[in-house]
């Protein structure tokens, strides 16, 4: 088979083969066959506008030197790039990360034959984003080693309980909750904040200013503002010191503060793939007596999956609290008083780019089943905490690897996205990537579940590019777990996604718990979603020839 650079030689040798009405970029690419990746080389065309029946003249041959063609509708955020560089520039410095999407080295103006240039985002974007960086310190004396001691966990998933069991937790502080969060835009979450902490508990709060998420019922500057009245000298808060963040002025981390931990009276804390916000943490109760099973499946359809758990350890307690502690102290000393202009120019796009039609529209009517939490009394198991980018014994890139290269029965891994390094970096994380693979080879049972926004734009492409067979993946709307289960013996799970930044630079935490009965509680759930949501099919952008002419363009 052609490898790429050939490819590439084909498609400038015919370029006049491509200059079809409406197409925008060509590059060597796979084939989209049965609307799933396939592993045969092809050129992609990508096009304005798909529409049946186009007349032959207009239409892009189905090989060309001979290798095979795939036309496909470019996804919004790529017309960007071939129409308004610039403003894809912008969008793309300060997106969230599972709407970026990737570029390829060798995508042609199907017009020029020029590669595309990849553009500088505008000066107050440019200055926004391009902050002074500061070294990452962690705190003194606190080596994040793994505890095997007798301790209570609950295991919980959203949607079907995860606001259940956090909503319990926030209530009846006593002295102190101390807090790591990327998102807190809930009102439910934030009237829960504000009741449990009456009176006279502290609280301490590291937040950070991500994009604007659609299924906020406020920002986050009026969450802040609301618990800076409500507490008061009771708060001692800062925004997250990350370079996406506007009111900072200089980063420890790269793009996020992507943290989700809490710690409740120095004694228990709650860890999760999941933000305090809506499709995070929705508001519903399908274990009540006489619950509207139709009006939660709608919830449900609209919410993410998300894993939880609950720790009561005062040794785990105070590692977290005490890292989260120094973050805020770290954070302190580069805050801002004035939200830049920049931030208000961007957000408006980026909120535009939310409702973006290669977003799947959620809602469609599926039924659920719901999983009771699970708690794990007074055990002896053994934990290992792992924070991102500390090194050493909690470093996550270092006992992620290990875990997976010990599967010898299954692996299974639900995560939001993977997007894979460029050749020659990151090589911590792509070496994740292959152990995997190396799994798949040594005969073990692999299953993968992405979400949606890894089916559109080309990412799987990638994957298959980085040695991970795509045979053993699906898709499933709303997954914004991160999480492994090992053997049905080991369980990890936590907020680092699978990108440069989420596994080595960003703020993020995860737990590894060797427990069976917690590795096979979300082992049930996981293969729950591999049968009844996840399927082997690419989203209608990406994947439009499966529903008309493969060679269709349309001006």
């Amino acid at each position: 088979m052609p490898n790429f650079a050939q490819i590439d030689k084909v498609i400038q040798a015919n370029l006049d083969k491509f200059r079809k009405p409406g197409a925008l970029t060509v590059r060597p690419g796979y084939k989209i066959s049965g609307g799933w990746i396939t592993q045969q080389p092809a050129i992609v065309v990508t096009v304005q506008k798909k529409v049946p029946n186009i007349n032959p003249n207009d239409a892009v041959p189905s090989s060309v030197g001979g290798v095979p063609t795939d036309v496909r509708e470019a996804t919004t955020i790529q017309k960007l790039r071939y129409t308004s560089p610039e403003r894809h520039a912008a969008l793309t410095a300060m997106m969230r990360p599972e709407f970026q999407q990737p570029e390829f080295p060798l995508e042609r103006d199907v017009q020029t034959g020029k590669l595309l240039a990849k553009k500088a985002p505008p000066a107050a974007v440019a200055e926004h984003t391009a902050k002074p960086k500061v070294p990452y310190t962690a705190p003194a004396n606190c080596a994040l080693t793994p505890v095997e001691d007798t301790m209570s966990i609950t295991c919980n998933v959203s949607p079907d309980a995860g606001w259940l069991e956090l909503s319990e937790f926030l209530k009846n502080i006593n002295s102190q909750l101390t807090v790591g969060m990327y998102d807190c835009t809930s009102a439910h979450v934030l009237n829960g904040l504000l009741a449990g902490l009456k009176g006279k508990p502290q609280l301490s709060l590291v937040l950070d200013h991500p994009a604007p998420n659609p299924s906020r019922d406020q920002t986050d500057e009026q969450t802040q503002a609301a618990l800076s009245k409500a507490l008061g000298k009771r708060e001692q808060f800062a925004w997250a010191a990350e370079g996406n963040d506007p009111m900072v002025t200089k980063a420890i981390f790269p793009n996020a503060y992507h943290i989700k931990v809490a710690v409740k009276d120095h004694t228990s804390f709650w860890l999760s793939s999941g933000n305090w916000n809506n499709s995070n943490q929705p508001d519903i109760d399908p274990f009540a007596a006489g619950a509207n099973k139709a009006q939660i499946d709608a919830t449900a359809n609209k919410s993410d999956r998300d894993w939880h758990v609950i720790v009561e350890h005062a040794g785990l307690s105070k590692t977290f609290e005490t890292y989260l502690l120094n973050d805020r102290v770290q954070a302190a000393k580069v805050q801002v008083k004035a939200t830049p202009a920049a931030a208000a120019a961007v957000n408006p796009l980026l909120e535009a780019l939310a409702e973006s039609p290669e977003v799947p529209v959620r809602g469609a009517s599926t039924a659920w089943q719901y999983f009771q939490p699970k708690t794990i009394t007074n055990q002896k198991i053994k934990v290992q905490p792992l924070l991102t980018p500390d090194k050493g014994a909690g470093n996550y890139a270092k006992n992620i690897l290990t875990l997976i290269q010990s599967a010898q029965k299954t692996l299974d891994i639900q995560t939001q996205y993977i997007h894979p390094p460029k050749q020659g970096v990151d090589a911590a994380f792509q070496a994740l990537i292959s152990a995997v693979q190396d799994r798949i080879k040594n005969k073990v049972q692999v299953r993968v579940i992405l979400s949606e926004y890894e089916a559109t734009g080309g990412w799987l492409e990638k994957l298959q590019e980085a040695g991970l067979d795509t045979s053993v993946v699906r898709i499933q709307n709303g997954v914004h777990n991160k999480a492994f289960v090992v053997d049905s013996e080991v369980v990890a799970l936590g907020s680092q996604n699978w990108s440069g930044d989420g596994v080595l630079r960003n703020r993020d935490a995860s737990l590894i718990i060797y427990n069976q009965d917690a590795a096979q509680y979300f082992e049930q759930i996981f293969s729950y979603d591999w049968t009844a949501h996840a399927k082997q099919k690419l989203t209608s952008e990406v994947s439009t020839s499966s529903k008309s002419n493969s060679r269709n363009v349309a001006a």
